[in-house]
């Protein structure tokens, strides 16, 4: 009677580990990627900082100009896996600057496995120097080299994964937990 018991038991156990596997382990793989798309730097006006001349005007060759720097990019999110991801949302520390501009995910389109969500993103700082001496917007800026951005989305059970993706590390870093920074 007990041995019969026992092996309901273990046939219970092991009926249910597919429905385990698939309701908590198994979910979309999201992955970020960053490419650059040009940029563009553009005066717009002279500095107070210029000094002026003994004739009252300000020498242009030497002036110091106010430049407004934009960085552009594209940031393409794939799935990499056979999970469908419902409900995707990008994250950001609320703390550290981010895009000054980025195109809107919509959160209520699925992505499977064969398609990518492309969204067009900014930066752009001002900056006062000489012309000669202005920042290329060539890259990724200093101010986002530590950014960290987290894709959020759910299997078709309604559970929440997650993806870490550090900029300055090029890396995505698939998690279960949202960490504290992202609450």
């Amino acid at each position: 009677m007990e041995i019969g018991i026992i092996s309901i038991v273990i046939a219970i156990i092991i009926a249910s580990i597919p429905y385990v596997r698939n309701r908590y382990l198994l979910g979309p793989e999201l992955t970020i990627e960053i490419i650059p798309d040009g940029g563009m730097s553009s005066p717009r006006g002279l500095s107070s900082k210029n000094k002026v001349n003994a004739e009252g005007y300000i020498e242009g060759n030497n002036a110091i100009r106010i430049f407004e720097l934009t960085w552009r990019f594209k940031l393409i999110i794939r799935n990499n896996s056979d999970n469908t991801a419902y409900y995707p949302k990008i994250l950001f520390i609320s703390s550290k600057p981010k895009f000054t501009k980025i195109d809107s995910i919509n959160e209520l389109k699925p992505l499977t496995n064969i398609e990518n969500i492309e969204l067009k993103v900014e930066y752009s700082k001002f900056e006062e120097c000489q012309g000669k001496d202005r920042t290329k917007t060539t890259g990724i800026p200093n101010e986002l080299k530590d950014l960290k951005i987290i894709i959020e989305s759910k299997n078709g059970k309604k559970m929440k994964f997650y993806t870490l993706y550090c900029i300055e590390k090029n890396e995505n870093k698939f998690i279960r937990k949202i960490p504290k920074e992202f609450k």
